[in-house]
């Protein structure tokens, strides 16, 4: 510690420092010789931050009183500028935003002591000056005062002789001194205090090198690589890493100096004492507790299916470990229903009907649930201290935070939350009863703008802003992202105060000049804070390229020393011995000889890849569904077949629709549609709304009405079967199949149908491997004279899309378009002259794909990437990327 510092300290002067940070450090460093000299207890010194002293010294002032902390004065900005908006009729401002803008513009007027005239401002400025005036008004009326005002006011009661003076004062680590605080620094010495600045001593004959990064990544992995090496030698090194742009490089470097410093925590997946320390915290709302807890507020009459999926699974929710496997049961199955939201008045009872479904009762989530569903009568009006207690009483009741013990860093964001809860309480003395959803909002914004940086043990390295490293010395600093747009700054003048003003005031961010000066202010002192000073900058970012700092260009370039890269990663890699390779592509084969479950999807998986059959019906493995609004394409398609099925068994012929006369037939539509619907809603246990019934109902009767056109123009027909069962043998493989419909032609043949509402391609059938077998599978329980025809009955909104597509013992009973153009062609380079032809290839082909899947055939053998993975649900389970990638790295090192 300094020898100033240490006399002015033990002396029980006052320490005054730029920030927290600071304040802490020194504290810190007066302890230690304290310890160091054998005393067990010593006075506290009166070492604090700028901030903290105001506070301090404006409490036992006549007008304390009337000071507003940040979040009333806030409130009332917020409500000023939301009123005069809505009297100037511009109502796409949004005003918490704007609020908090011209908020910091009156707080740098007020800093700065100046005003300014309309005569000399835009419209923008007119409409800032007209908020001001208002608050003035209002702040008059009730003899309140901003915050910012202490340093002027405490001033002012220095002067008047209504407080003491200190002795003596030390201002540590500024950098600048603005109006305010010169002001009040001039009062004090006119008092008889003495001041004195202190700033820590610069290193004078220190090593300062420059390097380049290809890259941020690569910039920040070679600082961690930097520090591994000096703490490999030295573990009590005092280290710095200072970022001008830290919010830029944050996420970087949280995530490589993890894998770098503390590779072993980060596989460890738990909370342990982290090697370095970070001065930038996130927003308190990103905290997983945090969120949970305002989305369990923000519930509402309706409940959507993301909301009510993180509420099964949290652990933040009453008895979610003992109730944890049901609910994950639970989530499973409402996926199954595909519905996207539910109103909270059903929910409970929609559960139910679930829970008995599983066969776990979830008593506890369901009391939890209509504890929500309970507190939706709560819309009177009320103060935002009166809200803030009902909702700390809501989430007890939601049995939040949960049952389990929080780590250190949930106990702290909790404790943060509540106090949070505490300040929007004081919100009461400037705001008015408020409706649920204004105040709910209220609180999000206190959340969202309160950073939260967990406390812990003190760190060798730390990672700072340029302006929180001020006053601190290390033995090693490495400064990152030095290129020409982060230091110096760009100008960025606040857009309520004009321009001319700022500049004339010297504020901050005001224009390129000032913010070069004090770039180069804040690089003399950072540049020579350590013996060993590292300076690097990217060359490139997303943006594009990039150039190094001004500031920097006359440090000679190197290359410092790095340790080797501790990435998990890599060293896996680096360590993993020649493995001996063995492909072990069978499952035990089937024995039992009853009808297998799964159809001939079984078939089609088979076809497509042996390991998808394997995993979907043997394993029964599939991915989670994901529910939509509305109802999803498969829904609709199986909706169009119900009405098509009704319909038939209701019509029966050919001859019979053509007897129905438009009135008729457009009874009979909607008669099916809504029988349709209904079975629809019965298997997924919900109802669908009753606009999205209607039109759900007009779009099937729209769609059958226009395919029905299609049936018209076909030779004559009877439909002698719909949704028919057969039992197939494919070679080993029984299973049990359900025909769409079943046609008699008019020379006595049938012929197969199955609706497609999605695109069909008959000249797949043709193929080594079928990989849309279904029809060619019914058409095995067939005597090859009795089949007449195998046919998609294709069914599309777009009449151009729609119509009969596949293959057919005697074209002329069909449209022209039914038979592929080039089908003649394809049949005649196999050799393949009849329809009978055809038949066998399937009789050969369908059973050898029975077969493979009963002998265990599981191999990872897509036979077309894109056809077999695109929409594939197993790709995390057969790892086919890695695989690819595998052999990708092979081939490298081969070559």
């Amino acid at each position: 510690m300094d020898k100033l510092l240490y006399q002015a300290a033990s002396q029980g002067h006052h320490i005054i420092t730029v920030n927290d940070r600071l304040a802490r450090h020194l504290s810190r460093q007066y302890d230690l010789i304290q310890q160091s000299a054998g005393r067990e207890a010593w006075l506290r010194p009166k070492i604090m931050s700028l901030t903290s002293w105001l506070n301090r010294s404006s409490r036992d002032l006549p007008y304390a009183a009337e000071i507003l902390n940040q979040s009333q004065c806030l409130r009332l900005w917020e409500t000023i500028v939301a009123e005069d908006s809505e009297r100037c009729g511009n109502l796409l401002l949004q005003a918490p935003q704007t609020a908090r803008r011209a908020l910091q513009a009156h707080r740098l007027l007020l800093r700065h002591g100046v005003d300014f005239r309309p005569s000399e401002c835009a419209e923008d400025h007119r409409a800032f000056l007209r908020w001001r005036s208002s608050w003035q008004q209002t702040a008059a009326a009730n003899k309140w005062r901003d915050g910012a005002e202490a340093t002027w006011l405490l001033a002012e009661a220095l002067a008047a002789g209504q407080t003491l003076p200190p002795a003596q004062m030390v201002f540590a680590g500024f950098d600048e001194f603005p109006p305010d605080l010169t002001q009040l620094m001039t009062v004090l010495r006119g008092r008889g205090t003495v001041i004195e600045e202190w700033q820590t001593q610069p290193f004078s004959n220190n090593t300062c090198q420059r390097v380049a990064g290809l890259d941020p990544a690569e910039e920040v992995r070679n600082c961690a690589r930097w520090i591994r090496r000096i703490l490999s030698g030295r573990p009590e090194a005092r280290i710095g890493v200072v970022a001008p742009q830290l919010e830029v490089y944050q996420k970087l470097i949280e995530n490589i100096f993890f894998e770098e410093l503390d590779p072993g925590g980060l596989l460890d997946g738990v909370e342990t004492p982290r090697t370095f320390n970070m001065s930038l915290g996130h927003s308190l709302g990103s905290e997983g507790i945090i969120a949970v807890a305002l989305e369990l507020l923000r519930s509402g009459a309706r409940m959507d299916f993301a909301s009510l999926s993180r509420f099964l699974l949290t652990p933040y929710l009453g008895k979610a470990a003992e109730e944890g496997a049901g609910r994950a049961l639970l989530e499973c199955e409402l996926r199954q229903t595909g519905q996207p939201e539910w109103s909270l008045l059903r929910l409970p009872r929609s559960l139910e009907g679930l829970m008995k479904r599983i066969g776990h009762p979830l008593p506890d989530f369901l009391h939890r649930i209509q504890v929500l569903q309970s507190d939706q009568a709560q819309r009177k009006r009320r103060l935002p201290g009166d809200w803030a207690e009902h909702f700390a009483r809501l989430l007890h009741r939601l049995g939040w935070p949960g049952d389990r013990g929080l780590s250190s860093r949930e106990h702290q964001a909790v404790q943060q939350f509540r106090e949070l809860l505490g300040e929007m309480a004081s919100l009461d003395r400037v705001s008015k009863p408020l409706q649920r959803e204004t105040s709910l909002s209220q609180l999000q914004r206190l959340v969202s703008n309160q950073e939260f940086q967990p406390e812990g043990v003190d760190s060798p390295v730390q990672v700072l802003g340029v302006l929180e490293a001020s006053g601190l010395s290390f033995e090693h600093l490495w400064v990152l992202g030095l290129h020409d747009t982060a230091l110096p700054r760009p100008a960025a003048p606040n857009p309520f105060i004009p321009l001319p003003v700022q500049r004339r005031e010297r504020m901050q961010r005001a224009d390129a000049e000032r913010e070069q000066q004090f770039a180069s202010q804040i690089a003399d002192r950072l540049f020579r804070a350590a013996p060993e000073v590292v300076l690097s900058w990217p060359l490139q970012d997303d943006s594009g390229r990039l150039r190094p700092s001004s500031l920097i260009t006359g440090f000679a370039i190197s290359q410092p020393e790095f340790a080797d890269s501790q990435a998990p990663v890599q060293l896996i890699h680096a360590a993993m011995p020649q493995l001996e390779e063995q492909q072990d592509c069978l499952a035990p084969p089937l024995c039992s000889r009853k009808p297998f479950s799964g159809g001939t999807g079984i078939l089609k998986d088979q076809a497509l890849c042996p390991f998808r059959a394997f995993a979907h019906y043997r394993l029964r493995c599939e991915g989670l569904e994901t529910p939509e609004a509305g109802i999803d394409n498969m829904s609709r398609g199986s909706l169009a077949h119900t009405v098509l099925e009704i319909f038939w068994k209701e019509t029966g012929s050919q001859a019979s629709l053509l007897q129905l006369d438009d009135l008729t037939l457009e009874a009979r539509l909607d008669a099916a549609a809504v029988k349709a619907i209904e079975r629809h809603e019965k298997s997924k246990r919900s109802d669908l709304m009753p606009r999205q019934r209607a039109i759900e109902q007009r779009r099937l009767v729209a769609l059958v009405r226009q395919w029905l056109s299609f049936e018209k123009k076909r030779s004559p027909f009877k439909v002698v079967d719909t949704e028919a069962y057969h039992q197939l043998a494919l070679g080993n493989l029984q299973i049990r199949t359900r025909v769409d419909r079943i046609d008699e032609l008019a020379d006595g043949r049938q012929a197969i149908i199955d609706y497609k509402t999605g695109r069909a391609d008959p000249l797949q059938w043709l193929e080594e491997r079928i990989t849309d077998p279904q029809l060619p599978a019914y058409s095995l329980g067939f005597s090859g004279d009795k089949l007449g025809a195998v046919m998609f009955a294709v069914v599309r909104g777009k009449e151009q899309e729609s119509g009969f597509r596949g293959v057919a013992r005697d074209g002329g009973y069909w449209p022209k378009e039914a038979l592929p153009k080039n089908l003649a062609a394809l049949c005649e380079t196999k050799g393949w002259h009849s329809f009978d032809d055809i038949l066998t290839h399937w009789q050969e082909a369908l059973p050898a794909l029975g077969d493979a899947f009963v002998a265990g055939e599981a191999a990872v053998d897509p036979i077309d990437r894109e056809l077999a993975c695109t929409y594939c649900d197993l790709k995390p389970l057969c790892r086919i990327d890695e695989q690819e990638q595998h052999s990708l790295d092979t081939e490298a090192r081969d070559d």
